[in-house]
């Protein structure tokens, strides 16, 4: 039988991920006809936050690829241009366990921003 998490134990998880992840929970009181345009504008504002997390890994696995292609990537083929997060990962685990400090450095950064 699998154990069952405290309430208390999800709850402090799912804020934790929240915050990781850069959100914030906000409580706003307006009028019921504007609470959908309300939603929509959140919506929208944490699309922009992850496209602009995206544009700053893309910019950094360029980086990755013009000073580390030879010694840390040699057997990853990824386009700069096209990464997404997942594939974010994989440029940042090799750069932190194949190269030196400042390609380590460099991994955590893109680790950090694709988590």
């Amino acid at each position: 039988m699998a154990e069952v998490t405290p309430v208390r134990e999800r709850v402090r998880l799912l804020r934790e991920r929240r915050h990781q992840a850069g959100l914030m929970r906000v409580e706003v009181l307006v009028p019921r006809e504007q609470a959908d345009a309300v939603k929509a504008y959140a919506a929208r504002l944490r699309e922009g936050s992850q496209s602009e997390r995206l544009v700053e890994v893309r910019r950094l696995i360029a980086k990755a690829y013009r000073k580390y292609r030879a010694t840390c990537l040699d057997n990853i083929d990824v386009k700069p241009k096209y990464a997404d997060f997942p594939t974010a990962m994989v440029v940042a685990a090799a750069l932190m366990h194949r190269g030196n400090a400042e390609a380590f450095r460099l991994g955590r950064q893109i680790r950090d921003l694709a988590r």
